[in-house]
């Protein structure tokens, strides 16, 4: 049977297209407040009924029901918590058509944390009416869970009826997905609830643990969440959680996920402009930012290339760390091979052997990036190097603002023989003799001539894990706010199959043969 899910705060389609991924599940209904994001779900999801306005404005008693049930509710008021209880404003509200009160308008920044009771408020209009929604998420930024009213929130739902299950995940660690991987490193919370007249809970186990190199072990595993602090249930990635090697032979030593750099997102065919022929100069806390930024990066790193126990990059100039059985070390500024059709893979360096080749197509690409760095151009508290991130490395979380930018410089190879011309590390070596012909020059870097740029809808389309194909309208800025506020694809494809598979009691395939690129 075909499942089907409503989306309510759909924004541009971000849960949609991971929802609509999942063999035998398909939105049927979208709902969102932003007409231009509707025009955008609709112009990829024309088969699927839109409905535009506020939630508590729009008459969702008259709505068909669904199998399943996707909520994003604004959260932008409570980003600002910093650790702060919160009340869950007008708790008491009921939406309309619905039994109760008719609403009275909170103030908008209470109005924001309001939507979070809304999605039990329905799901008891709908158990009202006759009906029942199996399953469903709700997500949003992990200060949700700071708020004052989250036990009693949580208990509408076991009041009617559902088990609950509260998942901290970061959208680079979604593996193994139908739809694109997310080179961005994105905390959210989410919860996901399903009802007990199913008989059976979802294997989230499954379809969450990512996959990583132990090498205590010495073999790839799917690493185990822990929390730092027992009895802690949601948090950031590093910062109140890592992956754990579920081997005791290790004593369980912690491990990194295999996760898609920053470089899969971003157009290198796109130059950047050099900081010294700007007509308007870059601000000064911006320039030193890029200089801070430089004493980090500009300088050829060798860094672990298969998430293993090793975080940080080091100089070419000093010794390599300890080696293991796995060639798990790449050179940053090297070029790197791109399996173009996924697999358990997603790049490899150019001194590895060639992934297959099939007869269905040209699945390899080589990309040749410069030295580059990607900065957030919002506030700092530091000398400005902490935003700055390799390449290498997922972006950082992107908001509506669209705050990162690209900077780039060049390493150049100096022949020194006759009449040879200096290259630059992007271009094929002159032919090589059995005599040393080449220097590299690496030295510092001229802040004039280092190009920089923000990066362009596209890119962001790309590393919040949007297909290649999708289609999102407006200006630049509106752009960005879309991509901005979606839930990454490969998440919510991802919770939607541990929950698909709950309703229908047949297993999903979790390693897909996928035929997409991010970077295609």
């Amino acid at each position: 049977m075909t499942l089907t899910v409503m989306d309510w705060f759909c924004g541009a389609g971000g849960s949609s297209q991971g929802i609509d991924a999942v063999p035998g599940v398909e939105v049927t209904l979208a709902a969102n407040h932003w007409q231009l994001a509707i025009d955008s779900h609709a112009s990829n999801f024309p088969r699927v009924r839109h409905e535009r306005g506020d939630i508590r404005d729009l008459p969702v008693h008259r709505w068909p029901v669904a199998t399943g049930f996707w909520a994003s509710p604004e959260c932008k008021k409570w980003t600002g918590a910093r650790g702060k209880k919160r009340d869950y404003a007008a708790a008491d509200t009921p939406l309309p058509g619905l039994p109760g009160l008719q609403p009275t308008p909170p103030e908008e920044d209470e109005r924001s944390r309001a939507l979070m009771w809304d999605v039990p408020k329905y799901l008891e209009g709908v158990q009202r009416r006759g009906k029942l929604v199996l399953f469903g998420v709700v997500e949003n930024v992990v200060e949700a869970r700071t708020g004052r009213d989250w036990d009693r929130w949580l208990r509408d739902f076991h009041h009617l009826g559902y088990k609950t299950r509260l998942i901290a995940f970061n959208s680079m660690h979604a593996q193994h997905t139908r739809t694109p991987r997310s080179p961005q490193s994105r905390d959210r919370l989410y919860l996901a609830y399903w009802h007990t007249s199913l008989g059976r809970d979802p294997d989230f186990d499954k379809w969450l643990r990512p996959q990583a190199y132990c090498p205590g072990c010495d073999r790839d595993v799917y690493a185990l969440q822990v929390f730092k602090t027992p009895g802690r249930d949601m948090g950031r990635y590093r910062q109140q959680y890592v992956y754990r090697c579920p081997h005791t032979t290790c004593r369980n030593r912690v491990v990194e996920p295999a996760v898609l750099p920053a470089a899969a997102a971003i157009d290198w065919s796109l130059p950047g402009q050099r900081i010294g022929d700007r007509a308007k100069p870059l601000a000064e806390k911006t320039i030193r930012r890029i200089e801070a930024g430089l004493k980090k990066f500009a300088r050829p790193l060798v860094l672990s290339a298969d998430g293993t126990w090793r975080n940080d990059a080091v100089p070419v100039a000093g010794p390599l760390p300890t080696r293991t059985t796995r060639k798990n070390d790449g050179l940053a500024w090297m070029p790197y091979m791109v399996e173009l059709r996924g697999g358990s893979s997603d790049a490899r360096s150019i001194h590895e052997a060639l992934a297959t080749v099939t007869a269905s197509g040209n699945h390899h690409g080589l990309v040749a990036p410069p030295a580059a760095m990607v900065m957030r151009n919002n506030g700092s508290t530091g000398d400005g190097g902490e935003h700055c991130t390799s390449a290498a490395d997922p972006l950082r979380t992107l908001t509506t603002a669209g705050h990162q930018s690209l900077v780039t410089w060049e390493h150049l190879l100096v022949p020194y023989y006759g009449n040879g011309t200096a290259r630059t590390v992007r271009e094929p070596v002159g032919a090589l003799s059995t005599r040393d012909r080449y220097a590299l020059i690496q030295g510092d870097v001229d802040i004039d001539d280092v190009l920089f740029r923000m990066l362009e809808p596209h890119e962001i389309g790309r590393a919040m894990a949007f297909a290649e194909s999708y289609v999102v309208l407006g200006s630049k800025r509106e752009r960005v706010c879309q991509y901005g506020n979606a839930v990454t694809p490969p998440v919510a494809e991802l919770l939607t199959s541990a929950l698909a598979e709950t309703v229908t009691g047949e297993d999903l395939d979790r390693h897909p043969d996928q035929t997409w690129s991010i970077a295609a």
